[in-house]
């Protein structure tokens, strides 16, 4: 209990910085950022490359020039090392060192083209996204992999607004703001290799193993790297290490993406049939996010070009809204992950709803505006108002079937089927039969880790077991009629979900397999078999409209085991009478030969 308070209380903060970080981006996204024109290499000091057109070139700043880094205002130091923009028209003093003869030049940043906000107006949509989706599968269902997933959207929430405020920050203000960022980035760093090593089971298999242990370790030291070069430009009048900005720069990008690719690769080349095909797209949509990722971070150390930086900036931004859509889809249609359906179904419902409510109240809105001084404001808002009913209503049928045979195809195909085998079984006529229906096909179906079904003896003092799936020999054959499951079973005749009562055994499988659900065959108020259900193989909780499911197929196993008993019955009528018309031929018999006797 504990522990899910908490998770909710980590969920709405996380929550609530990204929808104020997005909030933030909106109303910032269009505040211009600015850039000299130039980068520094590894060093810190020797500048890499010059873009024609911008200040440093028209100042005749050249690549292999180094500039003098104790003159650097902290601002220029940040973006020199760390590749933030400035503010426009933002003055730099800057002491250039061009080959043995030191000059000064004064460079006022120019703005750059207005793409640069939609750029960062991209970020925040695919953190958003990211956040979303990942914040969901924490709720639905918490693990280490999906912990792991929340934390790679955080970085991407960041406005750019904070960015330019910590350059003109107090020292200890801005560099407690860079530290922050650090931290975000190291756990990003985690998070993706968490996630990569773990997906889609939580449970990482051979060389996956080893990358999942060195997830934590690789991000607390990505933390160190970045929180050293963040103190050394706040207090150090010299550069960072030239071996520490390369590690910056090139191994605190590189080497974790290059382990989380081969994650996915191992992921892939272990997966086998089916499974292969429905984890391709979103392990695809994650190779994406991190090759962009690392190409935007070398890219921005590689060249001054804003053309080049912008189309790196968008392409991250549309693979992190492309992973955030695959791994939705995945979970909502391919079930990589194991939720819990009805939630996923509800909440496809309601966005669906919400979003259909939004475009009509929109549209009458706009209208409403344009035509409220015509006197027509009146009736249109009644004309809106009919038409998102009648629009709604006629939604909804298509709605239904949409999200059922598209986003729920899976799901929905195993209800169709569990359905076609409830009408079946009132046709069946053995009791083998019924067991099988009763315990394979949903098994089966909905992808179930055990079932069992025990039937009632001939003696009527105990139910033994006649069909399972995923029970073990040494798990219970027979369940005693004195059981206090059988007893409970017998007095309600109704499904007893097992955590809520006292079931004392220690034989029936446990863990993932273990019973979870049991629901009464019922014939009149004869207990005929008990049913026992195991959750998902993913271990999570059958839904409600799975336990529907599965009462509707015991209600009609009880109509099988009735019209068994009923064609036993007339079987046994029917030996009956043949016994008793040979018994009446023997005493006609026996009385013609009396009758024979007596004559004689």
């Amino acid at each position: 209990m504990i522990a899910r308070i908490l998770r909710i209380a980590i969920v709405a903060l996380v929550s609530a910085f990204a929808i104020a970080c997005f909030v933030t981006t909106l109303a910032t996204y269009n505040d211009p950022v600015a850039e000299y024109g130039y980068n520094v290499e590894a060093d810190g000091v020797t500048i890499g490359a010059v873009e024609p057109g911008l200040p440093a070139a028209n100042a005749g700043i050249e690549a292999g020039d180094r500039i003098v880094y104790q003159r650097l205002p902290v601002y220029a130091r940040l973006n020199a090392i760390e590749n933030e923009w400035v503010e426009p028209g933002t003055p730099l003093s800057l002491v250039v060192v061009h080959s043995g003869t030191p000059r000064t030049v004064l460079l006022h940043s120019v703005a750059l083209p207005s793409l640069y906000g939609m750029a960062s107006l991209s970020f925040a949509f695919a953190g958003l996204a990211l956040c979303a989706v990942s914040l969901a599968l924490v709720l639905l269902r918490p693990s280490r992999m999906t912990w792991g997933f929340a934390l790679v959207s955080l970085p991407l929430l960041l406005p750019d607004v904070m960015v330019r405020w910590s350059q003109h920050a107090s020292p200890g203000w801005g560099l407690t703001y860079e530290i922050f960022v650090a931290l975000l980035y190291a756990l990003q760093t985690a998070g993706m290799l968490i996630f990569a090593s773990r997906f889609p089971t939580d449970e990482p298999a051979g060389f996956n193993r080893l990358i999942d242990r060195l997830a934590v370790p690789i991000g607390l030291l990505v933390a160190a790297i970045y929180i050293y070069i963040d103190v050394c430009i706040w207090f150090s009048p010299f550069p960072p290490p030239h071996w520490m900005l390369f590690a910056q720069d090139y191994a605190a990008a590189g080497l974790p993406s290059l382990a989380a690719l081969v994650a996915i690769a191992t992921t892939y080349a272990r997966s086998v049939g089916s499974l292969r095909s429905r984890l391709a797209p979103t392990l695809v949509a994650f190779v994406m996010l991190i090759v962009s990722a690392t190409a935007q971070q070398f890219g921005s150390v590689l060249t001054s070009n804003p053309g080049r930086t912008l189309l790196l900036y968008f392409a991250f931004s549309f693979a992190a809204v492309l992973v955030a859509v695959a791994v939705a889809y995945g979970v909502i249609r391919h079930r990589v992950i194991d939720v819990n359906f009805i939630v996923g179904r509800t909440l496809v419902y309601s966005i669906l709803t919400v979003f259909a409510v939004a475009v009509f109240s929109l549209i009458e809105y706009l209208f409403g505006k344009l035509l409220e001084r015509g006197g027509l404001a009146m009736v249109l808002e009644i004309l809106a108002a009919v038409c998102l009913g009648l629009s709604l209503n006629y939604l909804h049928g298509r709605l239904d079937r949409f999200i059922d045979v598209v986003l729920f195809r899976r799901r929905h195909l195993a209800e169709a089927r569990l359905e076609r085998t409830a009408a079946t079984l009132p046709h069946a006529t053995s009791r083998e039969l019924v067991a099988d229906l009763l315990i394979a096909e949903p098994a089966d179906a909905l992808d179930l880790a055990s079932a069992a079904v025990f039937v009632q003896s001939e003696d009527e003092t105990r139910y033994v077991r006649t069909r399972a799936e995923s029970w073990d020999d040494e798990n219970a054959a027979e369940l005693d009629a004195d059981d206090h499951l059988v007893v409970r079973l017998k007095a309600e005749l109704g499904p007893v979900r097992l955590e809520d009562v006292r079931w004392p055994r220690a034989d029936v499988p446990g863990g993932k397999r273990q019973p979870i659900y049991a629901v009464p065959v019922a014939v009149g108020n004869r207990l005929e078999a008990i049913a026992l259900y195991g959750g998902h193989t993913g271990g999570e909780d059958l839904d409600p409209d799975e336990r529907k499911i599965v009462r509707a197929l015991a209600n009609a196993a009880a109509l099988a085991y009735d019209h068994i008993r009923a064609l036993e019955l007339r079987k046994s009528l029917d030996e009956a009478r043949g016994e008793n018309a040979s018994l009446r031929q023997v005493e006609r018999t026996l009385i013609a030969i009396l009758k024979e006797r007596l004559s004689e």
